[in-house]
């Protein structure tokens, strides 16, 4: 995917020329309250070449769920499809390891080695904490070797070792390791799989149809992902090689794949999701550590300056698409561009899933996520004041 803005440059130049685009009068399903502004929505989805998408926008009781099919490639999308969204799964790890906090099984600011005795001389994590793990501040980074370990089956300490970049607490730097590192904690104090921890503590309690166990589902109710650049239709991805892996026992040193991007899901569920991030984590969190998820952690710095990061969400202080704070995440995997936002003080939500998108970037933040929350929230809600509910 393009990081650089160089790069981002020449992404979209290619991206008129090789990728391929949603037919001109796309199959759009539209329920709920009436959705204003259509033809700009289809222009939008064009625009990123977008591959069947699910997507919901709502203002407190006034929602629009948008159901859109592609066919060349074919992604039949409806509510019931599970969309695997990559880094969203940060949200309800983060959650899941604050109910951890609040259970008194983990400690935010504590040495996470306390938590691994068989390790607890690993340099790498020599005084890293949860709190530096759930912001991205732990100074490490994706090893180059990061995937191949996990297919593989390597123990996270055998790769540590190129992760290091800096002193904890010092720098962001995004990283799936360190966040996948939370699940290998809750393996550690719960003694339990990743996938049954989140099962127990996040979905089931918000009456979720969600898994980090991608073997669990059948290939008929996932949404395939296809890289629309390079486009190469025969390639289309349902489940990764670890996804493949049932997880059926507790291996903290083995399951640092899992919390960092592997959830599946079906856009309702997601809205139960982000419906109790928007309330601070109630009813799942009793304390206010769902109001300290929420507060700035880290700067993006000069990269993305209108981009901070709280406790495995982010934060868009952005005027071009709201004066309020944006909250929330998006998830790029394997040619996705999934997107899961609430605006704070007033609760507008936009979610956006897809089987394929444009992963062109401005700064970290996706354009195509950028330009589905300026369409929501500049165009098409402002379209709802003083019409019938």
């Amino acid at each position: 995917m393009p990081t650089t803005p160089f790069k981002n440059i020449l992404y979209r130049m290619a991206l008129l020329l090789r990728a391929p685009k949603l037919e001109k009068q796309p199959d759009l399903r539209v329920s709920g309250n009436r959705l204003y502004t259509r033809s700009a929505y289809i222009r939008l989805l064009r625009r990123h070449h977008v591959l069947g998408s699910a997507a919901l926008i709502k203002d407190q009781e006034r929602r629009v769920l948008l159901f859109c099919d592609s066919h060349h490639p074919t992604h039949i999308v409806n509510e019931h499809k599970m969309f695997r969204v990559a880094s969203i799964t940060k949200m309800a790890a983060a959650l899941a390891a604050l109910r951890a906090v609040e259970e008194s099984r983990l400690r935010l600011d504590a040495p996470v080695l306390t938590y691994f005795p068989e390790v607890s001389s690993l340099p790498a994590l020599q005084d890293v904490t949860l709190r530096q793990l759930l912001s991205h501040t732990a100074g490490l980074l994706d090893p180059p070797d990061l995937e191949p370990a996990l297919i593989q089956g390597k123990p996270f300490p055998e790769i540590m070792g190129q992760a290091r970049i800096a002193a904890p607490g010092q720098e962001f730097h995004y990283s799936n390791l360190g966040f996948g590192l939370v699940g290998s904690l809750l393996e550690a104090v719960y003694q339990a799989p990743v996938s049954l921890i989140l099962k127990q503590l996040v979905f089931d309690p918000l009456e979720m149809r969600a898994t980090l166990e991608a073997s669990s589902l059948s290939r008929e109710e996932i949404v395939p992902i296809t890289r629309v650049l390079p486009y190469h239709p025969e390639k289309d991805l349902l489940v990764t090689p670890l996804g493949e892996r049932p997880l059926d026992s507790s291996a903290p040193l083995l399951h640092y794949g899992y919390t960092a991007g592997a959830m599946y899901l079906d856009l309702p569920s997601l809205e139960k999701l982000m419906d109790c991030l928007a309330r601070y984590g109630k009813p799942l969190l009793k304390s206010e550590l769902g109001r300290t998820m929420t507060r700035p952690h880290a700067s993006y710095g000069s990269a993305s300056p209108t981009l901070t990061y709280g406790l495995g969400l982010l934060r868009i202080q952005d005027p071009s698409i709201s004066h309020a704070t944006i909250l929330g995440h998006q998830g790029f995997a394997y040619g996705c561009a999934d997107g899961a936002f609430w605006e704070e003080g007033t609760g507008r939500m936009i979610l956006f899933l897809n089987g394929g998108a444009s992963e062109a970037r401005r700064g970290r933040l996706g354009l195509c996520n950028e330009d589905i929350l300026k369409w929501a929230l500049r165009k098409e809600m402002p379209q709802w004041s003083g019409s019938a509910k």
